[in-house]
């Protein structure tokens, strides 16, 4: 069995923005590319980013180079992430990708900045912590990396090839309102086995679903750490 590095990324959000999932099936095409942004295209390289985690250490996209990465965008406030991760999903996922030939390390991004970023880390690891997942937290506070990326949603997934090729990106399974709960098949042990069996990913874009990611603006520095009036309410290492 392959060890999986997962690092889940958490973007805090208090207004929650849900997305339409597309029919179960169908893979869409992706979103047209603004010619003035850079932003991460499927087959071509993905972009490269150092993030450190709640501890302090660094983790960069050059080290994994050679094995499948799994990005996820994820919000411990989005009651979607929520259902996907307490309901054993994401748990039960990475378990069986730690069970397949191809080495794959699950990372994650929070880019969220309308909280002071103090809290985000401490609630993030309180509800990972809950999890007895002891997983690590990218901080992507000024949402650098998910605007390279183009993450919209929580959860919103992109599967990086050995090559270190954008192969996937979209929704985790066809299944956003969770009836299926830790039996739905997820898009991201498809891709992989795909990958694994040298086979073309496909459909390699399902449009995601979930909680709008609340970015920082462009070039505001932090804005005082988030401290922003909240507007109402509502694998892996150590797994």
């Amino acid at each position: 069995m392959k060890n999986i590095i997962t690092t889940t990324l958490l973007t805090a959000t208090f207004v929650v923005t849900a997305v339409i999932a597309q029919p179960a099936g169908m893979g869409g095409k992706p979103p047209k590319r603004d010619k003035n942004k850079e932003v991460a295209e499927i087959g071509e390289p993905a972009p490269m980013f150092s993030l450190k985690d709640q501890w302090g250490t660094e983790h960069t996209l050059k080290e994994y180079e050679g094995k499948i990465v799994v990005l996820e965008w994820f919000d411990d406030k989005c009651p979607y992430c929520k259902r996907v991760w307490g309901s054993g999903l994401v748990p039960k996922m990475i378990d069986q990708l730690g069970k397949m030939d191809a080495e794959v390390v699950y990372l994650a991004v929070t880019s969220a900045a309308n909280r002071p970023k103090e809290e985000i880390v401490e609630t993030g690891t309180k509800f990972l912590a809950d999890l007895e997942t002891g997983t690590p937290m990218l901080i992507d506070y000024d949402g650098k990396v998910g605007r390279s990326y183009g993450a919209k949603t929580t959860p919103h997934i992109f599967v990086i090839d050995e090559e270190g090729v954008l192969v996937y990106q979209g929704a985790l399974s066809n299944d956003p309102r969770g009836k299926e709960g830790a039996d739905a098949e997820t898009h991201i042990v498809r891709v992989v086995t795909q990958l694994q069996n040298e086979e073309t990913v496909k459909p390699n874009y399902v449009k995601p679903w979930g909680c709008g990611i609340k970015y920082g603006k462009s070039g505001d520095k932090d804005k005082k750490q988030g401290r922003r009036k909240p507007r109402g309410g509502r694998g892996v290492m150590g797994l």
